[in-house]
């Protein structure tokens, strides 16, 4: 998968695997370009109001990894998450991960209950998985 300014982050992981990971259905995604370098993926939640959320930074974005850890530690506690990419941050709004010179975001996974969750962390290997 290239490192180009577009990129569809809803080819990180199907919506059979997000449900599997997850445990209940999701429907199909919803690719997003945020801005230049920004790229989200929304999984609509069939079982909840909590949708699942995938943003891929690319190295163009300008957003880095203090920057995200910058937000996160506004709103609460970060833990540093081994096994996860390069390194990754969890915190309640979501796990946050460095992989080379990308960044991926997950939110609202195991129904938003932060990025330090189980599902959290499944969902962030596999999209690092799928990054290559």
């Amino acid at each position: 998968k290239s490192g180009g300014s577009n990129f569809d982050a809803c080819t990180l992981l199907s919506p059979a695997e997000v449900s599997s990971l997850e445990g209940h259905p999701y429907g199909a995604p919803t690719p997003q370009t945020i801005a230049s370098g920004q790229d989200q993926c929304t999984y609509k939640n069939a079982a909840a109001p909590v949708d699942l959320v995938v943003i891929v930074y690319q190295a163009n974005s300008g957003v880095t990894f203090d920057m995200l850890k910058s937000v996160q530690s506004g709103v609460g506690a970060v833990t540093n998450i081994s096994g996860v990419g390069d390194k990754a941050i969890a915190g309640s709004i979501e796990l946050d991960v460095q992989v080379g010179d990308r960044l991926i975001a997950v939110e609202g996974a195991g129904g938003g209950g932060g990025g330090s969750s189980s599902v959290s962390i499944a969902l962030g290997k596999a999209a690092v998985a799928a990054l290559g």
